[in-house]
């Protein structure tokens, strides 16, 4: 059995095994098309990475003077996980907030990737068909909402009175096309702001609905995203910072990899000459 060590620490196979099977459907998902033999080869020597780092920083933590306050019936596992996040924290907070000028960058490169497709806010009143309600009474409760909306009460008001899914006038999260059932969509895509549709049937059940806003394709304004791509470029500060402490770590460890074989007469686990 061949173990990698780390400093005097061992990362047995099965750990790398473990490691690398965790990684091999993402791998696969974000490298279609690969040789599955090559993925394999390419999990085995990322898990083997990803368990050398954080052996180095496990060790890195433990080396810390300062203690960790912790429960008296911490297991000792735990308090070295402690150790370690204080460890990753205090690198990380050495990373500075971008500056302005980067953000703005960011956005001028990447405005492509701010843009968003048509959206509206619409509102509806539904009778679901299931196991509780036939086609007949669910058609029937719709036609009761829409005799109530031709006499000119508002939308909200018959929404919650009557529809299965009441509360805030039947008003539904913004979305785009492909956000709900094609049925909804082909409806609520063509109606006007404040324009009533008739009753239509979608694999819910019948529904009424109504436009209440309709936000135009477009890219949206440095303002609206400034603090989710300051996020981002801090956050990769934060890795950048981490990967250099790792990198400094690495290049005075000793790695190296020995075979154990089995001692027959004392039962134990020796390095095979």
């Amino acid at each position: 059995m061949t173990v990698l060590f780390v400093n005097d620490e061992a990362i047995e196979e099965a750990a790398i095994r473990q490691e690398a099977a965790a990684m091999l459907n993402l791998m696969a998902a974000r490298m279609q098309g690969e040789d599955p033999l090559t993925l394999q080869e390419r999990a085995i020597e990322w898990a083997e990475e990803n368990l050398i780092e954080a052996a180095l920083l496990r060790q890195a933590a433990l080396l810390e003077p300062e203690t960790v306050e912790a429960p008296a019936d911490c297991a000792p596992e735990a308090v070295a996980q402690l150790r370690q996040e204080r460890l990753v924290a205090r690198i990380t907070s050495q990373a500075a907030p971008p500056r302005h000028k980067d953000i703005v960058a960011y956005y001028l490169k990447q405005k492509n990737t701010f843009h968003e497709p048509e959206r509206i806010r619409a509102a509806h009143i539904v009778r679901n068909v299931d196991e509780h309600n036939t086609e007949q009474s669910a058609l029937a409760a719709i036609e009761k909402a829409q005799e109530e909306l031709a006499k000119g009460r508002p939308f909200g008001e018959v929404a919650d009175e009557l529809s299965d899914c009441p509360g805030k006038g039947g008003e539904m999260e913004i979305f785009t096309r492909g956000a709900m059932v094609q049925a909804f969509e082909d409806v609520a895509f063509k109606l006007d702001v404040d324009e009533i549709s008739g009753i239509f049937r979608t694999e819910f059940g019948f529904h009424i609905a109504t436009v209440l806003q309709r936000i135009p394709a477009g890219t949206r304004r440095l303002e609206e995203v400034q603090q989710q791509i300051e996020e981002h470029l801090l956050e990769e500060k934060k890795r950048k910072r981490l990967h250099q402490y790792v990198d400094n770590l690495r290049a005075h460890a000793v790695i190296r990899r020995d075979v154990i074989r089995r001692d027959p007469v004392r039962r134990e686990e020796v390095p095979a000459r």
